[in-house]
């Protein structure tokens, strides 16, 4: 299957998702074998980047918010959803600190809902005019640490090796925040 093939079937999935019908349930393989009446179809299930690349696009914002996204998503957890980190004050994809940022433990480790409220708190710190600083206020404003180069390198190495969502909660695309 060829990549514009592979990219329209991941976008009629996450279609069927969005609108309540099962696309796909198993999150453990990269593509299964279906049987559906006489037929079978080969059903590739989404990489992190599909998913970024949707709620980015779900909130008027392109594939440069989607490998921010990324980077962060690696520097915060290496793509473990159920990271826990910060003496057991952050979880989740992006390390939030769910207590003090008042969400769910579930959100935190869902990356639909995760990669929203990211998205959500880097706004108020000037995304996307001031990226850098949105992206470094995630893991501390005026803390110079490296944070936002460290996200940057990150999302530069792994945008082009599709990553393998590691949840295993089905994807729920309701939770985006949708733009008027």
């Amino acid at each position: 299957m060829n990549k514009l093939m592979l990219r329209a079937t991941v976008a009629i999935m996450l279609a069927m998702v969005a609108i309540g019908q099962p696309a796909f349930a198993d999150t453990t393989v990269a593509e299964a074998e279906v049987q559906h009446s006489e037929a079978t179809y080969t059903v590739y299930k989404p990489t992190v980047q599909d998913v970024l690349i949707y709620v980015c696009k779900a909130r008027g914002y392109g594939h440069d918010c989607a490998k921010t996204l990324l980077g962060m998503l690696w520097t915060e957890s290496n793509n473990v959803s159920t990271a826990i980190g910060d003496h057991g004050a952050a979880r989740g994809y992006f390390q939030i600190h769910y207590k003090l940022h008042n969400i769910s433990t579930d959100c935190a480790e869902d990356i639909v809902c995760s990669a929203d409220w990211t998205i959500t708190y880097m706004e108020r710190h000037g995304y996307p005019k001031y990226t850098t600083w949105a992206v470094q206020c995630h893991n501390s404003c005026g803390v110079n640490n490296g944070y936002a180069a460290k996200a940057a390198r990150h999302a530069a190495y792994f945008w082009d090796k599709p990553l393998d969502l590691s949840q295993e909660a089905p994807l729920d695309l309701s939770q985006v925040t949708q733009v008027l």
